[in-house]
């Protein structure tokens, strides 16, 4: 006897239903992974946009204040602002010639020294201590020097590698002879206060003095970013700064930033705690 089959068309309603059912818990699955995955991933966005506010500053706003002179470097100071004298070229007297001292330099970042804000000079006396003439109360200029001022007194010039002569105006004191050290300095001031880049936050701006220029750093920062003191000898910072600012010694710097959106069902902006201190140079005590 032959048997015959005939061939199964199509899936039975109990089969269909079953396999939809499958599909809706492995779909299910994978719709709680991925949304799991879009979350942590942003969380890391932001709490590395919070990361990048405090890191892109930092080495402009650090290499500022390192080179500040322990006494008389720092001229204002609050929780939210500094005003220091920054040095960006050094060099010593060669000659006092026609009303101005000629200073050689030694070699200086081209791009820093040309610069504009230069703010006036200071000198380094016979106890060992800063003088400062600045701009604003003594009319200082800066000038191209004669080498020869120079070379008369044994001093020479690396001019191959950015060294330059340079004459201020008006003269140094008679204390300040031939191989005094001398710096010339630009005023800046860093501040937090609100940002017009991002409305409604808080941003760090720098400020050089003589031309009155102005620039937003970044932001936005939180709300207790700010600056702390180091006076004396203190390995502790306060919060407020001292009385008398030839005491100040270093600072130190909240600078924790925090992300511009709210993350993916979060309650508020990420936050990335950020602290760091610099401390002055030439310090005596």
């Amino acid at each position: 006897m032959t048997l015959r089959f005939s061939a199964r068309k199509g899936l039975s309603l109990s089969e269909l239903l079953v396999g939809m059912v499958i599909l809706g818990v492995v779909g299910m699955a994978l719709t709680r992974i991925m949304v799991s995955q879009a979350r942590y991933f942003d969380h890391q966005k932001t709490s590395n946009m919070a990361r990048n506010v405090s890191r892109g500053p930092l080495n402009r706003v650090v290499s500022d204040l390192r080179m500040v002179e322990a006494e008389g470097g720092v001229t204002d100071a609050s929780s939210t602002s500094i005003t220091a004298r920054v040095p960006y070229a050094i060099g010593v007297v060669c000659a006092k010639v026609s009303g101005a001292t000629h200073i050689s330099l030694l070699p200086v970042d081209s791009a820093m020294y040309a610069a504009l804000g230069y703010s006036g000079y200071a000198w380094r006396n016979g106890e060992g201590k800063y003088q400062y003439r600045m701009t604003s109360t003594t009319s200082s200029a800066l000038s191209a020097g004669v080498l020869q001022n120079c070379t008369d007194v044994s001093i020479g010039n690396l001019t191959a590698d950015l060294a330059k002569v340079v004459a201020i105006t008006p003269p140094l004191t008679d204390s300040a002879d031939v191989g005094t050290p001398v710096f010339l300095l630009r005023e800046i001031r860093y501040s937090f206060k609100a940002s017009t880049a991002l409305p409604g936050t808080t941003g760090l701006y720098r400020k050089v003095i003589a031309t009155d220029e102005e620039e937003e750093l970044s932001a936005p920062y939180s709300n207790d970013a700010k600056f702390r003191f180091y006076i004396k000898s203190s390995t502790t910072a306060v919060d407020a700064p001292p009385g008398d600012l030839s005491t100040l010694r270093g600072i130190e710097m909240n600078m924790t930033g925090q992300s511009e959106v709210v993350p993916r069902q979060g309650v508020s902006t990420q936050k990335a705690p950020f602290v760091t201190a610099v401390f002055f140079k030439n310090r005596l005590n």
